[in-house]
Protein backbone atom coordinates (compact mmCIF):
# COMPACT_ATOMS: atom_id res chain seq x y z
CA UNK A 1 0.00 0.00 0.00
CA UNK A 2 1.23 3.47 -0.84
CA UNK A 3 0.89 6.02 1.95
CA UNK A 4 1.08 9.74 1.15
CA UNK A 5 1.74 11.91 4.22
CA UNK A 6 1.10 15.65 3.97
CA UNK A 7 1.51 18.49 6.41
CA UNK A 8 3.95 21.11 7.56
CA UNK A 9 7.05 20.01 9.45
CA UNK A 10 6.00 16.38 9.77
CA UNK A 11 8.94 14.48 11.32
CA UNK A 12 10.15 11.25 9.74
CA UNK A 13 9.25 9.27 12.87
CA UNK A 14 5.62 10.31 12.45
CA UNK A 15 5.73 9.37 8.77
CA UNK A 16 7.04 5.90 9.55
CA UNK A 17 4.47 5.47 12.35
CA UNK A 18 1.65 6.33 9.93
CA UNK A 19 3.03 3.87 7.38
CA UNK A 20 3.33 1.09 9.97
CA UNK A 21 -0.14 1.60 11.46
CA UNK A 22 -1.88 1.74 8.10
CA UNK A 23 -0.08 -1.41 6.98
CA UNK A 24 -1.68 -3.15 9.96
CA UNK A 25 -5.05 -1.98 8.66
CA UNK A 26 -4.19 -3.49 5.29
CA UNK A 27 -4.02 -6.93 6.92
CA UNK A 28 -7.74 -6.68 7.68
CA UNK A 29 -8.76 -5.55 4.19
CA UNK A 30 -6.87 -6.71 1.13
CA UNK A 31 -8.26 -4.35 -1.51
CA UNK A 32 -6.54 -1.16 -0.26
CA UNK A 33 -4.69 0.62 -3.04
CA UNK A 34 -3.36 3.73 -1.29
CA UNK A 35 -3.94 6.07 1.64
CA UNK A 36 -3.63 9.81 2.25
CA UNK A 37 -2.66 11.10 5.70
CA UNK A 38 -2.96 14.82 6.38
CA UNK A 39 -1.54 16.42 9.53
CA UNK A 40 -2.44 19.97 10.54
CA UNK A 41 -1.89 22.10 13.61
CA UNK A 42 -4.31 24.75 14.82
CA UNK A 43 -2.55 28.02 15.54
CA UNK A 44 -4.94 29.14 18.26
CA UNK A 45 -3.32 28.38 21.66
CA UNK A 46 -6.73 28.19 23.36
CA UNK A 47 -7.64 25.02 21.50
CA UNK A 48 -6.62 22.09 23.72
CA UNK A 49 -6.54 19.49 20.94
CA UNK A 50 -4.42 21.39 18.46
CA UNK A 51 -3.12 18.58 16.25
CA UNK A 52 -5.52 17.26 13.63
CA UNK A 53 -5.09 14.13 11.57
CA UNK A 54 -7.27 13.11 8.63
CA UNK A 55 -6.90 9.85 6.72
CA UNK A 56 -8.53 8.73 3.49
CA UNK A 57 -8.06 5.07 2.59
CA UNK A 58 -8.81 4.35 -1.06
CA UNK A 59 -10.21 0.87 -1.57
CA UNK A 60 -11.34 -0.71 -4.81
CA UNK A 61 -14.86 0.79 -4.85
CA UNK A 62 -15.05 2.83 -1.63
CA UNK A 63 -13.03 5.55 0.05
CA UNK A 64 -13.01 5.25 3.86
CA UNK A 65 -12.43 8.55 5.67
CA UNK A 66 -11.74 9.45 9.30
CA UNK A 67 -10.36 12.42 11.21
CA UNK A 68 -9.49 13.20 14.82
CA UNK A 69 -7.78 15.80 16.99
CA UNK A 70 -5.51 15.42 20.02
CA UNK A 71 -2.89 17.35 22.02
CA UNK A 72 -0.04 15.51 20.22
CA UNK A 73 0.03 14.25 16.62
CA UNK A 74 0.83 10.65 17.58
CA UNK A 75 -2.34 10.44 19.67
CA UNK A 76 -4.38 11.92 16.82
CA UNK A 77 -2.97 9.26 14.50
CA UNK A 78 -3.90 6.51 16.99
CA UNK A 79 -7.47 7.82 17.24
CA UNK A 80 -7.84 7.95 13.46
CA UNK A 81 -6.54 4.41 13.01
CA UNK A 82 -9.00 3.16 15.65
CA UNK A 83 -11.87 4.87 13.83
CA UNK A 84 -10.78 3.39 10.51
CA UNK A 85 -10.46 -0.07 12.02
CA UNK A 86 -14.01 0.22 13.38
CA UNK A 87 -15.40 1.33 10.02
CA UNK A 88 -13.61 -1.45 8.15
CA UNK A 89 -14.80 -4.19 10.51
CA UNK A 90 -18.36 -2.86 10.27
CA UNK A 91 -18.23 -2.92 6.45
CA UNK A 92 -16.62 -6.34 6.48
CA UNK A 93 -19.49 -7.74 8.55
CA UNK A 94 -22.12 -6.63 6.04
Amino acid sequence: MDVVVRGRNVPSTLRTAAQRKLERLERMVRDVSWAEVDFAEERNPRIPRRHRCAVVVHRRHVAVTAHAAAPVPEAALDLVVDKLRHQVTREKGR
